[in-house]
């Protein structure tokens, strides 16, 4: 009995010296050219640049891939972002180390995708962040890209996590192209907070539907715990006294917690 009972001591200590959590997410920041189409004077950058640096300083996520924005919009957020460092747009906590980190090439006209390897705590694993064209025929193309540029790159097989917008909805194809290697961490979680679809447009009176165009995307040896939404908002102050509540994007945050093996 005593000889049963070490052996459980040690392999929970086991795991816990050498399993390790990670907090990943994905944000579609909207540049400030594309929040002219959606919204108003309330939904400008100015006013939405504080709300996200905030939002993402009380979440404090370990990685998170930013998509459609701005070089200027980039610069203010790892400004203001005071406990993360940046990989391009691969935001990191200061607590990971960067091992190394960079562009995939050929990618289709129109979609872009950006890598990073990380390390927390010695142990190594792969973030891809990816920002597909909203046209079906080139997303899918573009998920056959990233599945070959994740081989290119990931020669070690780590631990790889695709972070992003596709483009399309899960209903496509480009989706399937993925998840035929990867697991999609809002189907593998054990604990799922979204009740509606990743595109909001700015428009609080919407039915924003259930369509999902921005993932957290797994390798199959990753342990997903919990998947989400963030569905956080502010107030602007309008004429006559009164105020309105907006979104700090088009697109919704989505995040998990997971574990490495």
């Amino acid at each position: 009995m005593k000889r049963n009972i070490s052996f459980l001591i040690i392999s929970l200590m086991t795991f816990c010296v050498f399993a390790q959590d990670l907090y990943i997410g994905s944000f579609y920041v909207t540049t400030t050219e594309e929040e002219t189409l959606y919204g108003d004077g309330g939904d400008k950058w100015t006013n939405r640049k504080n709300v996200i640096c905030n939002m993402f300083k009380y979440e404090q996520p370990d990685v998170l891939g930013l998509q459609s924005l701005t070089e200027s919009q980039l610069s203010s957020i790892s400004t203001l972002m005071t406990y993360h460092n940046a990989a391009g747009d691969i935001l990191y906590s200061k607590e990971l180390e960067l091992d190394s980190c960079g562009v995939v090439s050929d990618m289709p006209e129109g979609s872009t995708c950006s890598w990073a390897k990380l390390k927390k705590e010695g142990k190594a694993f792969y973030v891809f962040n990816i920002h597909f064209s909203t046209v079906v025929s080139v997303a899918y193309s573009s998920a056959t890209r990233l599945r070959t540029a994740i081989e290119e790159v990931n020669t070690e097989g780590l631990p790889c996590f695709i972070v992003g917008n596709l483009g399309v909805d899960s209903s496509k194809t480009a989706y399937t192209r993925i998840t035929g290697k990867y697991f999609d961490s809002f189907t593998k979680a054990s604990v799922v907070s979204a009740e509606y679809g990743t595109r909001n447009n700015f428009d609080l009176a919407a039915n924003h539907g259930s369509e999902r165009y921005d993932f957290v995307f797994v390798s199959r040896n990753v342990t997903v715990k919990a998947y989400g939404q963030l569905q956080n908002a502010y107030y602007t102050a309008e004429s006559g006294g009164s105020y309105k509540r907006r979104f700090p994007s088009t697109h919704f945050p989505v995040m998990a917690k997971v574990t490495l093996p």
